[in-house]
């Protein structure tokens, strides 16, 4: 699967998010209809998991803090209490998958922000307009 975050291009990726050794996230089509589907563990600015998102069902969601708006082309997962959006995925005109907008804590509480210019990673990362093959392996959030 290809998939465009930010202006960055990740190719041949199993749609598979890794940070500090955890699946944090993960973006599945649907074979039949081409769907998404989105996974993701939330965490928030303390590092600690408060909701857990899997094939767009909350398994939990504490005290409903995060709002899903599901479509087939497209899935928007909205923090209602740091009032933005965590995370947007949708199709692209090729078919392959788009994350032009993010903003999300990983354990231990770094924040990863997805801009249309880059994506940053607390003060470790940085990419801007950067095409990675990455073989079908997983994309590494460091």
């Amino acid at each position: 699967m290809d998939i465009s975050i930010g202006s960055n291009q990740l190719r041949n990726t199993n749609g598979i998010f890794v940070a500090q050794d955890q699946d944090l996230i993960k973006v599945e089509q649907k074979a039949e209809d081409g769907s998404i589907l989105l996974s993701m563990a939330l965490y928030n600015p303390a590092g600690s998991q408060v909701a857990k998102l899997e094939r767009n069902e909350w398994a939990s969601n504490d005290q409903d803090r995060f709002e899903l708006r599901a479509e087939p082309a497209s899935v928007t997962v909205i923090d209602n209490t740091l009032k933005g959006v965590v995370f947007l995925v949708k199709r692209n005109e090729e078919n392959g998958i788009q994350v032009p907008q993010a903003k999300f804590y990983l354990p231990g509480g770094t924040v990863s922000e997805v801009t249309a210019e880059h994506w940053h990673v607390g003060n470790k990362m940085e990419l801007k307009d950067a095409d990675i093959d990455l073989l079908g392996g997983a994309i590494e959030i460091q």
